[in-house]
């Protein structure tokens, strides 16, 4: 592409990514119109747990933490009646949040999304992306609505999707961002498996790395927050998948499991465990990391539209590719929906039943033979400084179909 068609696509690809973002904006604006109008607690969302979790770890109160009924008094004691609250995350995110729990609820919540995106900023260029490719991430609709609602995907991206792009030149740096994404253990489900196979160095630094994470938050929390985890967390997040209950939080679904819940309970864990497993399977032979983080997604029964950020990296790679070897029809119109879709859902909440569907497609468009980025660090060969990262050259016998 010469430099002035490279100058034309790079303008209409951020009027686009403008554009997607409006939605966004005008859910920001409500929010901000609600903290103003005597609302905070409502309009910190999710991030009022995570200080929640934080402030009482610090001061030394897990039990109200694992007690749903002193938990909801210990919020409401502060901002009122609010929506149901559920501290939903292991003992290795809770000790992240000590680190902001001692700050006022705004402050902490805004401290981690700054933290948060500038994280995600930091991976995407030690992976050698352009600040052109590191800005239109952050300004994914995933990305906004991960801030509007004070919530972990950017770090998490930055932890997986960094991880898996620098595993095959860094693969101790990258062995260890995917060890420590273990602070929400079910967006990682395909990654052990694909390391163990792909990248052994990797895989060795990303369990070193999980294991002195879990350590060290036995170690400044103690056993109860384990416990608490174990005999009251985890039961409660598996409630919601079982039962539907509460609602705000499995209404909020956009997985799999969601997508076959209306067949009953029993068909819909079925169909997402088959999902599960072809998605591990798939992910241990694949090299593509936009497959990966699609794979990764698809794997997880519990999904939100925050997570769905790792698909919008997933979105941004793959385009970065297309714009050197051509796209297939239609191809922008689903890597479009993709990117858009997490924008959408708050206010066109049906398109939830879509996102399943769209991210098989998806997958089909990543493994399209031609400028897949690669992550096997066992068989990527030497590249120049200058080259792109997550583009390694992968050598291809003439006339083989295997998926990127």
């Amino acid at each position: 592409m010469n430099q002035i068609s490279q100058t034309s696509a790079r303008l209409k690809l951020s009027l686009l990514v403008a554009l997607c973002a409006l939605p966004s904006c005008l859910e920001g604006f409500a929010i901000i119109w609600g903290e103003r109008h005597g609302l905070t607690g409502k309009a910190l969302r999710d991030g009022l747990d995570f200080w929640a979790g934080g402030f009482l770890a610090l001061n030394h109160q897990l039990p109200i933490l694992f007690d749903h009924t002193a938990y909801q008094s210990f919020l409401q004691g502060i901002y009122g009646k609010l929506p149901y609250h559920l501290w939903s995350y292991p003992p290795t995110y809770l000790l992240l949040a000590t680190a902001f729990g001692w700050l006022a609820p705004w402050h902490a919540v805004l401290a981690f999304d700054a933290f948060s995106l500038l994280a995600l900023a930091l991976a995407l260029r030690l992976a050698q992306k352009s600040w052109w490719f590191t800005a239109a991430v952050l300004l994914a609709p995933a990305s906004l609505e991960s801030v509007l609602e004070h919530q972990n995907a950017a770090l998490l991206t930055a932890l997986i999707g960094g991880g898996l792009l620098l595993s095959a030149r860094r693969p101790r740096l990258g062995g260890i961002l995917i060890g420590l994404a273990t602070i929400k253990p079910q967006l990682g489900l395909v990654l052990p498996l694909h390391l163990l196979r792909r990248a052994p160095a990797a895989f060795a630094y990303a369990a070193l790395a999980a294991t002195l994470l879990a350590a060290a938050s036995l170690q400044a929390l103690g056993p109860a927050a384990w416990n608490g985890f174990l005999h009251f967390t985890s039961p409660a997040m598996t409630n919601v998948l079982l039962t539907g209950h509460p609602r705000a939080f499995s209404n909020g679904l956009i997985s799999v499991f969601a997508l076959a819940r209306p067949l009953g309970l029993h068909p819909a864990l079925l169909i997402q465990a088959a999902a599960t497993l072809a998605a591990i399977a798939a992910g241990a032979q694949t090299r593509s990391v936009p497959a990966l983080l699609i794979l990764s997604a698809l794997a997880s029964p519990y999904l939100h539209d925050y997570d769905l950020l790792a698909i919008s990296l997933a979105v941004a790679l793959i385009v970065e590719s297309r714009l050197r070897t051509g796209f297939a029809p239609l191809e922008p119109v689903l890597l479009f929906l993709a990117w858009f879709g997490p924008g959408l859902l708050p206010w066109a909440p049906r398109y939830a039943h879509a996102v399943p569907l769209i991210l098989v497609l998806l997958l089909a468009s990543a493994w399209r033979r031609g400028g897949v980025p690669a992550c096997d660090s066992s068989q990527a060969p030497p590249v120049s400084p200058a080259s792109p990262a997550g583009q390694l050259p992968t050598p291809v016998p003439p006339g083989s179909t295997a998926p990127g």
